[in-house]
This record gives C-alpha cells, sequence and structure tokens, in this order.
C-alpha cells in the first residue's frame, strides 16, 4: 500500500464510482480498477462491494478511506509547509542576542514581522560565550552581540559603532560636577563591573584606562550578564561603564555620562558561521539587516 493508491482509492469513494474517480485523476477506468483489487487483495480484505447500478464501502472500506483522508490531508499540509519555508514566508527564526544588543534586535524583529508574519520567531538571549556555543551546536542560526577580537570562522555584518557611557543611581543624585566623567572621579565610588568575556578586550581596557589616571576602580560586584549590571545600578549599589547601545534595558533608575578620555569604542554585529546552510527565514533576516543599513 502507497500514498499513490491510498489518493486512488479516496478519489474512487469521492466521486461515487470508478468511472467518474478515472476521468477526474486521468487514467484509464481499467488500469485504476487493477490498482483497487490490488489494494484489496494486499489487505486481504473487500474495500467495496460492487452491485450493477451501485456500490457502498465495507466497514472495512470506511476505515481505510477515513485513514487516507487524514494521511492524504497531511501530506498536503507537510508540503505546503516545506514550500512556505523554502520561501521564507514561514518557518523557524532562531536568533541569538546579547543583552547590549537587545534594543537593535527589538527594532529589526519589527520590521521582519511586518514583512514575514508567518514566520515564528525563538529568541535566545545569554552572553557573547554562550551565543557562540549556541550557533556551534545550530541552536541557533544568527547572533547579535557586540564584535569579537577574533572572528575568522564567522560572517560578520557590522551595525555601527557605539561608545561607552557612565550609569550612576539616579537616587544618588548629582554624583558628578561636570558633564563628562574622568576614570579618577569614577574611583571614588563603588563600581560594579561588566566582566570579562572570551573574544572581547573591553574589560582589559577599562582596567588600562583606570590605571593611565592612576587609580585603581572600587569593585563591589562583577557579572558578564549586563542586565544584572543595570540592576544593581540601578538599585543604589554602584556605578558602572556600560556600552551605549545598551538603552533597550530598562534605564528609568538611572543618570547616564559622558565619559572622557576614553576612545574605545564596541561594535554591534551580526553573525553567522561559515559554510553553513541557514534556513530561509534566516537568509530574509540577514538580508533585511543589510538593506536597513543601506538606507
Amino acid at each position: 500500500m502507497d500514498i499513490r493508491q491510498l489518493h486512488y482509492f479516496r478519489e474512487i469513494v469521492n466521486q461515487g464510482s470508478i468511472s467518474k474517480a478515472a476521468e477526474v485523476l486521468h487514467i484509464a477506468q481499467p488500469p485504476l480498477s487493477q490498482q483497487l483489487k490490488k489494494l484489496e487483495t494486499e489487505l486481504g480484505t473487500t474495500l467495496i462491494h460492487r452491485y450493477r447500478q451501485k456500490w457502498e464501502l465495507t466497514e472495512t472500506g470506511e476505515v481505510l478511506f477515513q485513514y487516507a483522508e487524514k494521511l492524504l490531508f497531511t501530506m498536503k499540509d507537510i508540503k505546503q509547509q516545506i514550500s512556505e519555508i523554502e520561501h521564507g514566508s514561514a518557518g523557524t527564526l532562531r536568533i541569538g542576542v546579547s543583552s547590549a544588543c537587545l534594543n537593535l534586535l527589538v527594532d529589526y524583529v519589527s520590521l521582519y514581522r511586518d514583512q514575514f508574519p508567518n514566520v515564528k520567531i525563538s529568541v535566545e538571549k545569554g552572553n557573547s560565550e554562550e551565543l557562540l556555543k549556541k550557533l556551534d551546536r545550530k541552536e541557533i542560526e544568527i547572533a547579535l552581540l557586540l564584535k569579537l577580537d577574533h572572528s575568522e570562522q564567522y560572517i560578520v555584518k557590522t551595525l555601527g559603532k557605539q561608545e561607552y557611557v557612565v550609569v550612576s543611581p539616579r537616587s544618588w543624585g548629582n554624583v558628578f560636577s561636570s558633564e563628562k566623567v574622568t576614570f579618577k572621579e569614577i574611583a571614588k565610588h563603588p563600581f560594579i563591573m561588566l566582566g570579562a568575556m572570551g573574544g572581547h578586550s573591553y574589560y582589559k581596557n577599562i582596567l588600562r584606562a583606570f590605571d593611565a589616571e592612576g587609580v585603581a576602580p572600587d569593585i563591589v560586584l562583577e557579572s558578564k550578564d549586563l542586565t544584572t549590571v543595570i540592576a544593581m545600578v540601578s538599585g543604589g549599589l554602584g556605578l558602572s561603564i556600560i556600552p551605549r547601545v545598551a538603552y533597550a534595558v530598562p534605564m528609568e533608575q538611572l543618570t547616564i555620562h559622558e565619559l572622557e578620555n576614553f576612545d574605545s569604542h564596541v561594535e554591534p554585529v551580526m553573525i553567522k558561521t561559515k559554510d553553513e546552510r541557514v534556513s530561509k527565514a534566516a537568509t530574509q533576516f540577514w538580508e533585511l539587516v543589510e538593506l536597513c543599513k543601506q538606507s
């Protein structure tokens, strides 16, 4: 028993006769009759009682008809889903994002949803190290994160440089006397450090900047998670230095200050693994971001 036989059998039942079914299927009546007989022989049962002027389904014929209806509908649905996935109109976009790039993802996803409303979007959040592991394990297809120092094994799309800023608890009031803050002034207060991560040099760059002014930060807490750092600053536990791009994270309880004498920048990027096929949905998302950059 195969799909073709089930298709023929269902059409015979729907049309009420072999002759009408043969017309709809565009095949001769004798071969269609032979296919029905072959199906009955294989199953060891009579599916249709034939009479001179009429016929009717047997109990086993009714069971097979219901089975054929469900199976053929499922096959049609599978073909439709595969077609939609290949054309980028459906399927799942699996993407990862770091806290620092969350605002960019929100903007891009909003545009993407306008063009491809039937695509399901699965978002994994994590730091750069976690996202790279997910890429390697193919748990995600694309990642938005801060540019890595070494990224030869990835295809990288840059999304624009961003400077660092100082954030302090709003409850502290006017912490600094001037708009631009020096590392010497920061060293006078409890400091919450965005933790070091593989592939990024900002941790060392910040420590070097303190050292260049002859001071050391009073680090009271470290975390690789930007959301945690901002929550701790919001709670009044200290101040911190974060990328300006991170403004999608709730900032209501923070005061933002410009940083003086610090030329280091961060650069949000979108990456995917080289020489790996990605879904049509991921390809469409990648191309949409490229168009956004050009406009």
